[in-house]
């Protein structure tokens, strides 16, 4: 957090660098892992999941655990059914990217059935796979040699020995991404060092052997079952075909009799174990051709075998829906044509005109299917047309069948063209689909009939073990059905009165910041990407130990990214936001009432181009400033690599300092002086001198700059030249009493230049009291400020090792690390000390939302 909106008193003190014992603490971070202190505990708060996830497996033994994999790089396990989760990333482990922290987002899991604690999956990055032994609380990187710059896609094991193992390599399991258009039928994204990879083993996982005899070499591969009848049959299903190994794996052949092609697009089985009869299901990549000025089904669907795979059946049956029938809704022609474009490898403009006539019977592309594992009839697949994907199209989220593939119909309805009086209700009448919405929202309840249909598809469908429990994810909320599919609840979050949220510990929320306003005790407003605001409250405890209640607030009812935020130092009913990406990206909001209403105030960045299909565009405008004797002067600043810093993508345009003059209505770009597209990383003003700002400016040319006209010039403050190097500045903070301190150091600096210095004497000279080589964010308590909080960044010279917080109480004499409960304690974009209430910390994280240390008296 950035901001003391009130002058302070400049006052000088002389403390020493270390105190006894310090240089070894700092040796230690240098060179091993080092613990946290255990009686810190983060508890992570605001709205559950909040974010896109794609990645959600059960225990095969346990019905109340599940592990969950959002894309923001944070994986968590569930042990009460989906109702709270914890982190499986060690909060102490290195850096992600070293593989060693634990899986970045599950691709698959599987458990021993004798031992259910001993578990291995496979994860998002090629780092190899990982192995548990106490039921994936936590996991180790198997340093498997074979699995090196790899992506390890599925794993299963023989449910009669664990200690055999199967693990089948490729990008099938990237869901949305797996793009087939016609050209490559085999899959767009795929990694040919992947290709061809099936290893086994026999010792529990201590050594592994290819076993590729029949695979062909360009294989990716989907999914890989053990038969529960006999541990030398073994099937896959791959981008070249479904495999069968009838000698444990030693050789294996395709078994196509049935299908249409060979990319098999998804695989489960059904086992009764009465009867012990095991059936198979497989979606059969869909595929179109043209016939004149239409498209129609060509290849594919869903399919099913009885004799292990010898035979295929097609069970689509009327899954096929008449594309006439939503001619004039908008979003489902531009759903339709936006797949059939990149399908056919046209523009979407070209695809209308060859194709003006809409199909009567077209199939859909599904990208999972499931099967009750209480009734081999009840059958779901589901659509994921939305979130990356291009491959489907709308309407459709999830599809069911209760009698075997005979009549399918839409389980996941909302929309308000689901109502019975709406304009396609006869159509799905007659089609014998139940019509009327089913789906419960809560934070996110907006989202409810708020489309004719709704413009997120889902995207997987999974059970549990033993059927109680049928999960989904409709875009950024995790959905759970109790009754087979006929309704669907959210619970990522419990709400306490009205828009009170506490969440499930499962945030995928990019944190962006917090603020606080010495008016405005113990409410503290948290930032967020795609979420809009969040401001804490005392709530929390109502509902369990360790809950950080928070409030949302919305400035319309689109879909925005809050960059930052801000109040007037003397007026609390004016408030400022800017936000840097989706609706209203680079516009100056401003309230008078407090935030009851919102208006865009001024254009504070130009509109930026945005790519379809090319990730985060953002342009990170952060920590609004004022001058606090004419605060309708106003700056902030966009750091140009601002990923590195942990925030959501690189800043488009607009690098440097701003400031308006006229409170927010125009602003102008003040970097005379600074370096060429200034990487500006924070700002500060003098604690007495309105008119002297700070710029910390990163990486290459950086350092610690001044200006003392209020912005107009810059000049680099020689002092700290030799502390900046060539890796710049990452922030710069004043405390209560006047003292400055700088943070320096960056992912490649050398192992003793980076930290933390503090200059009592006016900038004149500088003492290092924290030894890291990427030391970011610093903090020190408003009502104390011996107290010091700051955060670090993974740096390679240490094997990114120990990133995370540090606190000191003694004025930096001593220090200790402060990660437990964190997972993505290596990924801090922001920190704050509260205002009010001693020992309250908080951070900000890349995707985990944000994380609060309470006093013991508070929990």
């Amino acid at each position: 957090m950035r901001k003391i909106l009130y002058p302070i008193l400049w006052m000088m003190c002389s403390l020493s660098c270390f105190a006894q014992g310090g240089e070894h603490f700092f040796h230690s971070l240098k060179e091993k892992d080092v613990a946290s202190d255990p009686s810190y505990q983060w508890y992570q708060f605001g709205p559950g999941m909040s974010g896109n996830n794609k990645s959600a497996f059960w225990h095969p033994t346990d019905p109340k655990v599940l592990f969950i994999g959002p894309n923001m790089g944070n994986s968590y396990r569930s042990t009460d059914g989906g109702f709270t989760y914890e982190s499986v990333l060690d909060p102490d482990g290195p850096g992600l990217n070293e593989g060693l922290r634990g899986p970045r987002e599950f691709r698959s899991i599987d458990f021993s059935r004798q031992n259910p604690d001993f578990g291995f999956c496979t994860d998002r990055n090629n780092n190899g796979i990982y192995v548990t032994y106490d039921k994936g609380a936590k996991w180790q990187n198997i340093l498997e040699p074979q699995f090196d710059n790899k992506f390890m896609a599925c794993i299963t094991v023989d449910p009669k020995d664990d200690q055999v193992w199967y693990v089948g390599g490729g990008k099938m399991r990237e869901l949305g991404r797996a793009l087939f258009p016609q050209s490559k039928p085999h899959g767009a994204n795929t990694h040919p060092k992947s290709q061809g990879q099936i290893y086994k083993t026999t010792n529990g996982g201590k050594t592994w052997k290819l076993v590729v005899n029949g695979i062909h070499p360009k294989t990716e591969v989907e999914s890989i079952l053990v038969d529960p009848n006999s541990s030398k049959t073994v099937y896959a299903s791959t981008n070249r075909g479904f495999y069968k190994s009838t000698n444990g794996g030693k050789t294996w052949k395709q078994k196509t009799k049935g299908f249409g092609h060979e990319v098999m697009r998804s695989f489960t089985h059904h086992f009764d174990t009465n009867t012990k009869k095991l059936t198979l299901f497989v979606i059969n990549n869909v595929t179109w051709k043209k016939e004149g000025q239409t498209i129609i089904d060509d290849k594919g669907g869903i399919f099913r075998s009885d004799d292990e795979g010898e035979s295929w059946v097609n069970i689509s049956g009327d899954i096929a829906i008449d594309m006439r029938q939503f001619k004039s809704i908008p979003s489902i022609m531009k759903s339709y044509y936006h797949a059939i474009a990149y399908y056919f490898g046209m523009k979407d403009k070209e695809a209308k005109m060859a194709f003006p006539e809409l199909p009567f019977s077209i199939t859909q592309r599904f990208n999972t299917i499931e099967v009750d594992p209480n009734d081999i009839n009840n059958i779901y697949v589901n659509n994921e047309y939305s979130n990356a994907s291009r491959n489907n199209f709308m309407p459709g989220q999830l599809w069911r069948t209760k009698d075997g593939g005979k009549h399918w119909f839409v389980t996941f309805r909302n929309g308000q063209n689901w109502e019975a009086n709406s304009e396609d209700a006869d159509y799905w009448t007659k089609r014998n689909n139940p019509i009327g919405n089913n789906v419960e929202l809560k934070y996110l309840k907006r989202w409810m009939a708020r489309d004719p249909y709704d413009r997120k598809g889902c995207n997987f469908v999974r059970f549990n073990c033993d059927g109680s429990i049928l999960h989904t994810q409709m875009a950024k909320i995790s959905m759970f059905s109790y009754d087979k599919g006929a309704t669907w609840v959210d619970i990522d979050d419990i709400e306490i009165g009205n828009g009170n949220y506490v969440g499930g510990g499962n945030s995928n929320l990019p944190g962006h910041g917090f603020y606080q306003h010495p008016d405005l005790p113990h409410q503290v407003f948290c930032a967020a990407g795609e979420n809009s605001l969040w401001i804490t409250n005392d709530l929390g405890k109502e509902i369990r130990k360790g809950a950080q209640s928070a409030s949302v607030h919305k400035f319309t009812e689109h879909e925005q990214s809050l960059s930052t935020f801000a109040i007037h130092p003397t007026d609390t009913n004016i408030r400022y936001a800017l936000f840097f990406r989706q609706h209203n990206r680079g516009e100056l909001f401003k309230t008078i009432d407090a935030g009851k209403t919102w208006h865009s105030h001024g254009e504070a960045i130009p509109k930026w181009n945005v790519k379809a299909h090319s990730g985060d565009q953002s342009v990170h405008q952060l920590n609004i400033t004022f001058n606090i004797e004419n605060p309708d002067i106003m700056y902030f600043h966009v750091p140009k690599n601002a990923r590195a810093l942990e925030y959501v993508g690189d800043s488009q345009a607009g690098f440097g300092v701003h400031r308006s003059k006229d409170g927010g209505k125009t602003w102008e770009s003040i970097n005379n002086g600074l370096p060429i597209d200034p990487d500006v990383s924070a700002i500060a003003t003098h604690p007495k001198k309105s008119n002297v700002l700070f710029a910390a400016v990163q990486n290459k040319n950086g350092g610690l700059f001044k200006s003392k006209d209020g912005g107009d010039t810059w000049q680099k403050v020689g002092s700290t030249k030799e502390i900046s190097g060539s890796f710049g500045i990452n922030d710069i903070h004043f405390d209560k009493k006047g003292n400055a301190y700088i943070t320096a150091g960056c992912k490649k600096s050398g192992i003793n230049d980076g930290g933390l210095w503090r200059s009592t004497d006016g900038m004149k000279t500088w003492e290092k009291i924290f030894d890291y080589p990427w030391t970011v964010r610093v903090e020190t308590a408003l009502y104390d400020h011996n107290v010091i909080l700051i955060s670090t960044l993974p740096n390679i010279s240490n094997k990114r090792k120990n990133p995370g917080t540090y606190l000191s109480k003694d004025a930096g004499r001593t220090w200790v690390k402060i990660n437990k409960g964190n997972g993505q304690s290596d990924r801090i974009n922001d920190i704050a000390i509260d205002n009010y209430t001693p020992d309250k910390f908080y951070v900000s994280t890349y995707g985990s939302g944000w994380y609060v240390i309470f006093k013991e008296e508070e929990l």
